[in-house]
């Protein structure tokens, strides 16, 4: 998921970082956006190592 990097107006010193579908929302309320971060990849999920049950030999 890409995030982009918006400040407001009102307070230039401050930015955040959201969600890229987030966008809409903060738009709203005045936020703007100021840059596109670039997506960043995921690793795979781990799989968890299967342990023997106790009655299972």
């Amino acid at each position: 998921m890409a995030r982009v990097v918006m400040e407001h107006p009102d307070l230039p010193d401050q930015r955040i970082e959201v969600d890229e579908v987030s966008v809409p929302h903060h738009q709203a309320a005045g936020w703007q956006v100021v840059e596109t971060l670039p997506q960043q990849p995921t690793s795979p999920a781990r799989r968890r190592r299967q342990t023997p049950r106790k009655d299972e030999s």
